[in-house]
């Protein structure tokens, strides 16, 4: 059963071409910051990476682990999708799955696929991610939209776990 529903409108739709060599998280959360978005959706991620670094279980382990980090280096294409909300809790996995969320900042859940020498990997998006391009201004591209009406807090649970002796990462559906 659904626990919460809360209902947004889709609102303001902004797409932006990435530079050459630009970091493509970097680039997200500078759109989310410029054009003021606090609740969105990540509708499109498209184009070529030349470096790539993704959350991922990169190990067989139990249900409750955390993911690891994978990188990769050379010619790659990518997709992604994902949701905008807002870190109310800072959280910081540097070591361990590469998830770093500030308080007060944008939350970037974006899962990519990157295909890399034949074969596809999906996580979360990291920084790291390097835009690859012949040309200054590259053909990369991705959309977002405003979702007025709803909120997504990023939080960090009291309870704790081995896994996670810092609190467990929830998200917080709410209406806005």
């Amino acid at each position: 059963m659904v626990d919460v529903i809360a209902k947004a409108q889709m609102g303001e739709v902004v797409w932006a071409q990435l530079d050459k060599d630009a970091d493509l998280y970097d680039e997200i959360m500078d759109i989310c910051r410029r054009e003021e978005i606090r609740s969105g959706i990540v509708l499109n991620i498209v184009g070529g990476l030349s470096k790539a670094r993704l959350s991922m279980p990169v190990q067989s382990t139990g249900a409750d682990a955390q993911p690891g980090i994978l990188e990769l280096d050379g010619m790659m294409e990518a997709q992604g999708i994902g949701t905008i909300g807002y870190s109310v809790d800072t959280y910081d996995a540097s070591a361990k799955s590469g998830i770093v969320y500030h308080a007060g900042e944008p939350n970037l859940h974006i899962h990519m696929t990157i295909t890399h020498e034949g074969k596809s990997y999906m996580g979360h998006l990291l920084q790291g991610c390097t835009v690859r391009s012949l040309h200054p201004r590259s053909h990369f591209t991705i959309v977002l939209a405003k979702t007025p009406g709803a909120l997504l807090n990023f939080r960090v649970s009291e309870e704790t776990t081995a896994a996670y002796p810092n609190g467990i990462p929830i998200h917080d559906l709410v209406e806005d």
